[in-house]
């Protein structure tokens, strides 16, 4: 599976798989806070906006090949606030 720029081939993962097996770990409701930042900026997370409600889309598979950015905004939210963050991928997306 091609997702943006990623190649996943990997078993699909719940929600509270990939919260666990992010360092720290994380509630999944922390997750999916950290995936609505990641779906509004990231082309590879598109899949997870709803089309219907624009928000996020509850159906849409995770797989190993997600984990280094939603770790990467694990890391970023020990130091910031996630309206920090938020900002911070807005401006890298502006600038793709």
């Amino acid at each position: 599976m091609i997702l943006g720029r990623l190649s996943c081939r990997y078993e699909e993962l719940t929600r509270q798989e990939v919260a666990a097996m992010l360092s720290p770990k994380v509630s999944a409701r922390q997750l999916q806070a950290y995936l609505d930042i990641a779906r509004k900026y990231l082309p590879e997370f598109r899949k997870f906006t709803n089309r219907k409600t624009g928000g996020l889309n509850g159906n849409a598979k995770l797989y190993e090949c997600h984990i280094p950015v939603l770790q990467e905004i694990r890391s970023l939210a020990r130091e910031h606030t996630l309206a920090d963050i938020e900002s911070e991928f807005k401006k890298r997306g502006a600038n793709q």
